[in-house]
């Protein structure tokens, strides 16, 4: 196992660096980095670890610093604590420094890796509190484009389009490099490897199924023939191989490949083959295609090739892509209504603060309306405010939908595949659900031409550049709807037993339901916990983000995906309402803070009411309520050099100036 050595038995130069080496990054300026903007980042990990700036290579450093990195590369725009670090890079057997490494090995990163490209000063290792999370705005990371391409397999699979989605899967196949995160330290690194390693599988497993239904076996059987001897032991690759056998005429081949397998479970781990892959070996005995789903007939599309057998294509279906709804949509009838009632709007915008709740709002309008639908129910994620991947251009998404209503793979640029898209739907009444999108012009192509056909989009967004019938924007929930919410998740016994806590959970929660949903879920995994201790530990507004987390879901970090898609002069103007005091200020106050014009000031407040991270109650006033609130706060507390002791005063002393 890779170990760094301890401390004491380095140089004295190594060692002093180790143990001082943050307090002397902390004392060095940022005045080195040059004015330009720097080039885009690129990462790789299904491979050896390895970073470019502009297509050259950096030096990432000795391999703990390397496995460091990867462990924030692989949870994006996550928070990771340096405990959590320090783990999942030493396990076991720490440093003799300590936590203290961790600091030092990041500064070494940051000084590598440079800043954002657009933000001058913005290292693409942000400091958090307690941790440090990875930037991925403005970064190309392949573990992101594998997600990206597998679920374009997916959905081609899904539609019927069995070539574009074996062509997807050696895509996503393509981008591994050798063994993911290749030589890399500690318990991280090795679980990673192990995950992504059963991905790469699983991918190859769903292009072999995929080249199977094309009569591509031949394809299969070099494909299967190459891994197998990697993983001796597998009986699902066997199970493969023998079928691509089987189709491709080599019956013998295929019985062979079971007997091969066989002897070695029996002589190496002393087991039989199981159940599963004892039926495909009497299947290829009987010489069942049926039982090997591998039916006959001439003429596959794909070719079968040298006689081979070759599986019916079936016709397309009607898809049906709606995603699960998990528990009850609670308090928002009014606004199911809305959607769902008769003679409904063709196009409808639900928009709203992050985890107001605007998807599950969609889906089970979707639900309600998809018998009005008969052509089919999509479901296109836009990510417009992910933080794992970019957002979605129109162009990829016209190609997914296309293939989705069976209109086969399409090219061209924007105009025409908007075009192919008009004229595919002409005829259809199509259910559309476009989830979280960025703005206007990524919907404006995707909007279907059939009369009888409805959309339904959710955005952070308000959307006041498409043209809806009907808006929908979703803000708290009432104060019986928040109670009920948190009751569901925490079971009414618990909750009947503590009724002033819930009330006052819901109250300090915004009664915003990704906030309830958070907390509720910590009440519920800790049944030692009555309601009141979580109340206790959220009463500290300081610690009250920290406190609604779970797993991957924050409150802080959905924000935080809203915020960093904001423009600078927006970014900055968010960050000066926090330092008022009550979260209150005139756009002229605000303009006096930062030194603004009066009418740059008031269009960066609008902008933000349209984000909707920012409630206007009246003509030129703006404010932050609850949980947002504490949010810019603590921004503005990380940067108080953007705002000057005298635009804090301007802010905090003259909220009502216009």
């Amino acid at each position: 196992m890779v170990r760094d050595a301890p401390l004491h038995a380095r140089t004295v130069p190594d060692q002093q660096f180790e143990e001082i080496g943050l307090m002397m990054a902390m004392a060095m300026t940022s005045g080195t980095m040059p004015d330009q903007a720097p080039r885009p980042l690129d990462f790789t990990v299904l491979g050896p670890v390895r970073a470019w700036r502009g297509g050259t290579r950096l030096d990432l450093g000795p391999l703990r610093q390397q496995a460091l990195l990867a462990a924030l590369l692989l949870r994006p725009d996550m928070t990771v604590s340096r405990r959590e670090l320090l783990d999942g890079v030493w396990g076991v057997e720490p440093p003799g420094s300590g936590s203290k490494i961790v600091p030092v090995y990041v500064h070494r990163l940051r000084r590598c890796l440079g800043t954002l490209g657009e933000h001058a000063q913005e290292s693409v290792i942000a400091r958090e509190r307690g941790g440090y999370r990875f930037v991925s705005r403005g970064t190309a990371v392949d573990v992101m484009r594998l997600d990206e391409t597998a679920d374009g397999a997916a959905a081609a699979r899904r539609s019927g389009d069995l070539a574009a989605a074996a062509s997807a899967c050696d895509e996503a196949l393509g981008l591994f490099q050798g063994e993911p995160l290749a030589g890399l330290p500690g318990p991280f690194a090795e679980a990673e490897r192990l995950r992504l390693e059963e991905r790469r599988l699983t991918l190859l497993q769903e292009k072999v199924e995929c080249q199977f239904q094309l009569g591509r076996f031949v394809d299969a059987v070099g494909e299967l023939h190459a891994l197998i001897p990697k993983h001796p032991h597998s009986e699902s690759l066997t199970s493969l191989l023998m079928r691509a056998l089987y189709g491709s005429g080599r019956q013998a081949d295929a019985l062979a490949a079971y007997s091969h397998l066989r002897l070695r479970l029996v002589e190496d781990l002393g087991v039989e083959p199981g159940d599963r892959l004892r039926r495909v070996h009497e299947a290829v005995l009987r010489g069942d295609d049926a039982a090997l789903d591998l039916v006959p007939r001439d003429g596959a599309r794909g070719g079968a090739r040298g006689g081979a057998r070759a599986r019916v294509v079936p016709a397309r279906r009607v898809p049906d892509e709606l995603p699960a709804e998990v528990g009850e949509l609670v308090g928002r009838e009014d606004e199911l209504a809305l959607l769902t009632g008769r003679g409904g709007p063709a196009v409808a915008v639900v928009d709203g603060v992050a985890g107001a709740g605007k998807t599950a709002l969609a889906v089970r309008a979707a639900r309600e309306l998809r018998r009005d639908h008969p052509d089919g129910c999509l479901f296109v994620e836009l990510h417009g405010h992910s933080g794992r991947r970019e957002a979605v251009p129109p162009e990829r998404a016209l190609r997914r939908l296309l293939r989705a209503v069976g209109a086969g793979p399409a090219s061209g640029d924007l105009d025409e595949l908007a075009a192919s898209w008009r004229s595919a739907t002409a005829g259809l009444r199509l259910l559309l659900v476009l989830d979280d999108a960025s703005g206007a012009d990524q919907v404006r192509p995707l909007l279907p031409a059939g009369a009888g056909s409805r959309v339904l989009v959710t955005s952070r967004r308000r959307l006041v550049g498409l043209d809806a019938d009907r808006r929908v924007s979703l803000g708290a929930l009432t104060r019986q709807a928040a109670e009920a919410l948190l009751t569901r998740i925490v079971g009414a016994e618990r909750a009947a037993a503590e009724p002033v806590a819930v009330r006052e959970l819901a109250a300090m929660c915004d009664r915003l339901p990704l906030a309830l949903c958070i907390a509720g879920a910590r009440i519920q995994s800790r049944p030692s916990w009555a309601i009141g201790h979580l109340v206790r530990r959220m009463a500290d507004a300081r610690r009250r983000l920290g406190e609604l987390t779970a797993e991957d879901r924050s409150v802080e970090g959905a924000f935080r995906l809203s915020y960093d898609r904001l423009p600078a002069a927006e970014r900055r103007a968010f960050r000066a309402l926090g330092a008022a005091p009550d979260g209150r200020s005139g756009h002229r106050a605000l303009a006096a803070a930062l030194g603004w014009a009066a009418q740059g000031a008031e269009q960066a407040l609008e902008n933000l009411v349209d984000a909707n991270l920012v409630q206007q109650p009246s003509v030129h006033q703006y404010r932050l309520n609850g949980l947002l609130a504490l949010f810019a706060r603590e921004l503005a507390a990380e940067e108080p050099q953007a705002l000057g002791r005298a635009g804090l005063v301007a802010v905090a002393g003259a909220p009502s100036l216009l």
